[in-house]
């Protein structure tokens, strides 16, 4: 899909709902049906339509009522894929009929929560704005039950002592980092870190020939009278650093460092997301996969990525920092250690962030391209963060400027890249639902406009889609990482 470019005055706007409130009403009726059924066959019944049933009917009136809350969508489009699967066991307690009969009302409201989510996200004038059908209507609404597992996953909730911390220590940085400059000038925040020497190998494996499971220690600690440092550094696990290798054997050949999205970190889903047969076997490209910061094997919670975007704000800037230094020390190796005559950078989603601050801070990268990045971590906090976070962080006087303004030493759209103009590239979709187009937007803004394609999908198309492998191709072309011919 060609970039557009917008008319002269045009603002931006949401997409126009042409079928509300039509479309505002299965979910309404699915969870009335849910309800009503369950009240019918027992206490069996009744336990299978209570998830469906009050979250449909809830979340349905909530819209008509009160439109436009991104959480309302993100539980319609859970509650509506629980009722289709719920359907199947239903048919045990109700019926066939009654089963078909929710199973469809079910998917029709998951269609309706992809359609209403979509509909009511404001378009930037310099994005194309999607044009709805009933399939991506669903992969929309996929990309909703994905940010309502991520928004209920994050922890620790930034509410009591904890918002009085967080407030405590945006205070205490905010000036020190005034007067270090580092508000000014961000990237003189980041130090340059010592050269790598790797001498252990992980016991991770994967089946695919020439993998490796590489671990250093990390070496990375906050500034000495940081706030939240001795914190930081109590995050055992996360002190370790991990990368995932893949090396073709023979002469030496052009690495791509691949950088993951949120929640991700094991050998299995980062290989499934960068698509080595495609990467890989395909263009004859080496790859490596570090692992961001508190994901995969250095998690410091349950979940793989905590405290990244839970509103520790302090938390939220050391990941970004770790991230920067780990890596840059990781495409020196490359060039040292395994003779890499090229190192270019792909990332996804908080791994599109990643890369795009590494263009800022890594002299040494030949190439950067960036797939629905999430350009603006305050704002996507901001927007997506349970209301109980943000109402206890604005009692305590957090706003988002704060946020914002201290977190300017990681934010890529602080920082002026070093990679050259045609040497970075973003490919994002119209109708992404977990990084908006306002983020792929911003950050091509940053960027002097450089290329840029939007494709018609949501944040599940990474790599899938020919308007990306276009871009990247182009991209790693001019950049000298992948030869002409190929």
């Amino acid at each position: 899909m060609e970039k557009r470019i917008p008319k002269e005055g045009e603002a931006s706007g949401p997409v126009g709902l042409r079928l509300w409130p039509v479309a505002a009403t299965p979910p309404v009726l699915a969870g009335a049906l849910w309800l009503w059924f369950g009240t019918q066959d027992g206490l069996l019944a009744m336990f299978l339509a209570a998830v469906p049933g009050v979250l449909l009917l809830s979340t349905g009136l909530s819209n008509l009522l009160w439109s436009a809350d991104p959480r309302i969508f993100q539980f319609m489009a859970t509650a509506s894929l629980c009722g289709m699967l719920l359907a199947f066991p239903f048919v045990l307690v109700a019926g066939p009929l009654a089963a078909l009969a929710l199973l469809a009302v079910s998917a029709a409201s998951f269609v309706a929560a992809g359609y209403l989510a979509v509909g009511q996200e404001p378009v930037p004038p310099e994005a194309p704005k999607p044009d709805l059908d009933f399939g991506l209507a669903a992969r929309a609404a996929w990309d909703e039950v994905s940010m309502c597992g991520i928004v209920l996953s994050t922890s620790p909730l930034a509410v009591g002592r904890s918002a009085t911390r967080i407030r405590r220590e945006m205070d205490e940085a905010l000036e020190m980092f005034d007067g270090q400059g580092w508000l000014e000038n961000p990237a003189s925040y980041h130090r340059t870190p010592p050269p790598l020497e790797i001498t252990e190998q992980g016991e991770l494996r994967h089946g695919e020939a020439g993998f490796e499971h590489l671990l250093f220690e990390s070496l990375y600690e906050p500034h000495p009278e940081e706030p939240g440092r001795e914190r930081w550094l109590s995050y055992e696990w996360n002190r370790k650093a991990h990368a995932w290798a893949l090396q073709h054997p023979g002469e030496p050949r052009p690495w791509v460092v691949c950088l993951h999205g949120i929640r991700m970190g094991s050998p299995k889903a980062d290989l499934r997301l960068f698509r080595p047969d495609y990467l890989y076997h395909g263009l004859g490209l080496n790859l490596l996969f570090p692992i961001l910061p508190t994901h995969g094997p250095r998690r410091v919670g349950v979940v793989s990525g905590d405290r990244v975007l839970s509103g520790d704000a302090m938390d939220t800037l050391h990941a970004g920092a770790q991230m920067a230094w780990d890596v840059r020390r990781l495409t020196a190796w490359l060039r040292e250690k395994r003779d890499a005559p090229a190192v270019g950078v792909l990332g996804n989603s908080l791994g599109g962030y990643s890369a795009a601050l590494l263009s800022c801070l890594d002299d040494g990268v030949d190439c950067v391209v960036v797939g629905s990045p999430a350009a603006d971590p305050t704002r996507l906090f901001w927007q997506n963060a349970l209301s109980l976070s943000t109402r206890y962080l604005k009692a305590e006087g957090v706003r988002e400027e704060d946020t914002a303004r201290l977190l300017r030493p990681v934010s890529p759209l602080a920082m002026e890249p070093l990679v050259l103009h045609d040497r970075r590239a973003i490919f994002a979709g119209v109708a992404d639902r977990v990084v908006p187009p306002i983020e792929a937007v911003s950050l091509w803004r940053h960027w002097q406009q450089p290329r840029i394609a939007w494709y018609r999908g949501t944040h599940r198309g990474f790599l899938r889609i020919p308007e990306g492998r276009a871009v990247l191709e182009d991209t790693l072309r001019a950049a000298g990482v992948l030869p002409e011919t190929r």
